[in-house]
């Protein structure tokens, strides 16, 4: 897990959005994900069912690729589920991860601490273990993957079934997770084992045809839509509008993607849930690049840039910004208009090593909520719930993220880059990303202030 850059999250630019609308836009709802999912599992089952009818037929050949190609976009649900925003019930994300997670070939619990890294460090060579494309891209690399070749990554899995966690995972996965992944990778190849089995059972190779093959025949399109996503653009910059390409897409596609398409949106504001995507959008477009028309039209650009790439490294497409909306510097910290300063003026008193320091607009904020407060140099978060005030520490054990930034729900706060939750009250993580315990502070109110008891 790297922490080695804990400003590296507040580097990164934001367009600009009330908090208010972003409270709307991140609500999560079991209706919406329950229909979603069950339409897609429907969709899946029904195209199984014809291609089961056309085997020996000539139909047999599309009716496969058909099934594989939406089995393969279960990646994106898997993706999804990753951030936990299909569903607000967490028990009922945490079963659709797995089975989506094994279906496309990946042991949840590892690829959603190599995506939070994504999120963390999106593109930043070195340190983004998602890149696709390393300059100059290996283009038979690259063209394997669209037939499914090197997407499936059974080795750290069979490792981990067997307890042999190398160096680089430990530091990815906090040893808190050591556990769960171990006899989750086990599950995982217990699960193929009996897929396998099944084939000598039965006499069939159908059961392998149906899962662990078709993220082979139907990778083609589902990796044509990811390659958009971030190929040929910048990167080692603090600015998703310049390393995200949103690109129009139809509305079943859409739908099969889980709206990916707000790629941008979706890494600037990751807990947003696919649903509220589109709304997003709609708020903020004026200060993104251009959407791309179509998928045509991104690949007119991302051919040539990756052939010219292979003799010119740093080559790369620049997407243009909204001149009112430049680009965020890259050497420094975006600032936070949000944020509430005091200086020593603010200590009403002492008891021992402690001070009382007044929060300015505490005692207005609404319920369940949460405000960015600074003290000396250092950043406190302030809570009201119904029981009264609380404060802890405002950067993230995990990456350092703002947790003012973030969004109550059921007394935890909610990390706005990897949504990881903390208990408000103790401190304590209560979902991964999350793992090291956060500091808490006490609070008070004295003549009708709300005040921090700070160390001196």
């Amino acid at each position: 897990m790297k922490t080695d850059d804990i400003d590296t999250l507040d580097r990164w630019y934001q367009c600009d959005i009330s908090r208010e609308e972003m409270k709307e836009l991140m609500q999560r709802s079991d209706l919406k994900g329950l229909i979603h999912t069950v339409a897609f599992f429907g969709v899946l089952i029904g195209l199984g069912i014809i291609a089961y009818h056309a085997i020996g037929t000539p139909w047999m050949i599309p009716a496969f690729f058909a099934y594989g190609t939406v089995y393969c976009f279960l990646n994106h649900l898997m993706h999804e589920t990753h951030h936990r925003t299909v569903f607000k019930s967490i028990w009922l994300n945490e079963l659709v991860h797995w089975i989506s997670g094994f279906a496309h070939g990946a042991e949840p619990i590892y690829d959603r601490w190599g995506h939070a890294q994504h999120h963390t460090y999106t593109y930043l060579i070195g340190n983004d273990p998602e890149v696709i494309t390393p300059r100059p891209a290996d283009i038979p690399t690259l063209l394997g993957q669209f037939f499914g070749i090197g997407i499936i990554q059974p080795g750290p899995i069979i490792n981990h079934a067997f307890g042999i966690i190398p160096p680089a995972d430990k530091e990815l996965v906090p040893e808190s997770d050591w556990k769960a992944m171990i006899w989750s990778s086990r599950l995982w190849l217990l699960g193929y084992a009996l897929i396998i089995a099944s084939c000598f059972v039965f006499g069939t190779i159908l059961p392998l045809v149906y899962t662990l093959f078709a993220r082979f025949y139907g990778a083609f399109i589902p990796t044509l839509l990811n390659d958009t996503q971030h190929v040929g653009l910048e990167q080692n910059v603090y600015d998703h509008r310049l390393i995200c390409r949103n690109v129009w897409v139809d509305p079943i596609t859409s739908f099969l993607y889980w709206n990916m398409q707000y790629h941008t949106e979706h890494h600037m504001f990751p807990t947003v849930p696919f649903h509220a995507l589109r709304k997003l959008n709609k708020k903020i477009k004026h200060q993104l690049p251009p959407m791309y028309p179509s998928v045509w039209h991104a690949y007119r650009e991302i051919i040539p840039t990756i052939l010219r790439q292979q003799k010119d490294y740093d080559y790369h497409v620049t997407p243009t910004l909204p001149a009112d909306y430049p680009a965020a510097p890259q050497e420094a910290s975006v600032a936070d208009p949000e944020t509430t300063e005091t200086v020593s003026e603010t200590v009403v008193a002492e008891t021992g090593p402690s001070v009382w320091v007044d929060v300015p607009g505490a005692k207005d904020m609404p319920m369940d909520d949460v405000l960015e407060f600074k003290h000396n140099g250092e950043q406190y978060a302030v809570y009201r719930l119904d029981d009264g005030y609380h404060a802890m520490s405002n950067k993230c054990s995990h990456a350092g993220a703002k947790l003012s930034r973030g969004f109550v729900i059921d007394g935890q706060i909610e990390c706005p880059a990897h949504n990881g939750r903390f208990d408000i009250r103790t401190g304590e993580a209560t979902l991964s990303p999350a793992c090291d315990k956060m500091r808490t502070f006490p609070v008070r109110i004295e003549n009708d202030e709300v005040q921090l008891s700070l160390p001196t």
